[in-house]
């Protein structure tokens, strides 16, 4: 795998800057969407750290980068989470600190990656309890960048000690041209399919095409939409049926699905900026524009928020799903 990140610039200058002038950051937050590449700019900042040139970015010629491009340097450590994303702090997190003390093998630095802290959501906490003597007293040659969907999720104690880095969406052109260069026999109209769905996300994109779960999300928010453009009751429970007993898919679905209504309440108030637009389904958000009042957009907005916080809280998916249709009935 390469090191190239696509867009933020404005994050690569930081580093490049940081690294020039022999001061780089020792912990560092990066945040956003899953899809945006948090890993991969995670890769490229340790490779950065690590590249002999040390000029500011990696080279991708030197043995040190050229480890990092093929998985297998020594000073570079993944942390594992559990099959349920979880940290276990045993047997993850501990051995950190105990390890933090042993000198690199090779380079300057030891960068521990810890990714999806957000996923960790029984040990978070903890997690950043432990680390956090490590983060406010690293040794000379420590490294730690964590991972995670929002900023939100990590202590202020942390937050205050940390570099914090925002991943954002590229430019649809920037997206479709990755695509091109990435994918092999795949029309243009393929690429274009994906490109829309994504709206500028490469992960989301790359799920797409391979018709991983977000193709199975993106179908299902979009059934949902035109469903409640119909406001056909039966129409809506049918889209909702092919999430069921999927609790990750149901809250992509409606998540998504929160996209485009948000989309949807931009254009009823004018702004129809298509730089503006985040959501899967572009034609879909007009039609509900055009079926909607601005009230009912809006509280079909907080409808979709508050039953993806109850997902989020654990109830029951079955019947969370049955009454989100119901209230979903009554919004438009």
């Amino acid at each position: 795998m390469g090191l190239d990140v696509c867009g933020n610039s404005t994050a690569l200058e930081l580093i490049r800057k940081m690294i020039q002038k022999g001061r780089e950051q020792r912990s560092i937050i990066i945040h956003g969407e899953k899809g945006l590449g948090k890993k991969q700019l995670a890769r490229y900042i340790a490779a950065s750290y690590l590249c002999s040139r040390h000029d500011g970015e990696p080279c991708g010629k030197c043995r040190s980068c050229t480890m990092v491009m093929h998985g297998t340097h020594p000073d570079i450590i993944n942390v594992q989470a559990n099959a349920n994303g979880n940290y276990i702090v045993d047997d993850s997190i501990r051995p950190i600190v105990a390890d933090s003390a042993v000198m690199p093998n090779e380079s300057r630095y030891k960068v521990y990656i810890i990714p999806d802290l957000d996923r960790s959501v029984n040990t978070a906490v903890a997690v950043q309890n432990i680390l956090l003597k490590l983060i406010e007293e690293p040794p000379a040659h420590v490294v730690i960048i964590m991972t995670a969907r929002s900023k939100e999720i990590f202590l202020p104690t942390i937050v205050s000690r940390t570099l914090s880095l925002s991943v954002s969406c590229v430019s649809e052109q920037e997206c479709m041209q990755y695509l091109r260069e990435n994918t092999e026999q795949l029309s243009e109209s393929q690429l274009a399919e994906a490109v829309s769905a994504g709206r500028g996300n490469i992960g989301r994109c790359l799920s797409y095409l391979e018709k991983d779960s977000f193709y199975d999300s993106v179908q299902a928010a979009r059934a949902l939409c035109d469903a409640s453009v119909t406001r056909d009751g039966y129409s809506i429970l049918a889209a909702l049926h092919g999430v069921e007993g999927k609790k990750a898919l149901a809250r992509d679905c409606i998540t998504l699905f929160g996209e485009i209504v948000r989309d949807a309440c931009a254009d009823r108030l004018g702004e129809t900026d298509e730089k503006l637009s985040v959501s899967c389904y572009a034609q879909g958000a007009r039609k509900l524009c055009s079926s909607l009042s601005a009230s009912e957009c809006a509280r079909l907005y907080d409808t979709v928020c508050d039953y993806t916080g109850r997902i989020d809280a654990n109830c029951n998916l079955s019947l969370t799903l049955n009454s989100f249709a119901a209230k979903l009935s009554q919004a438009v």
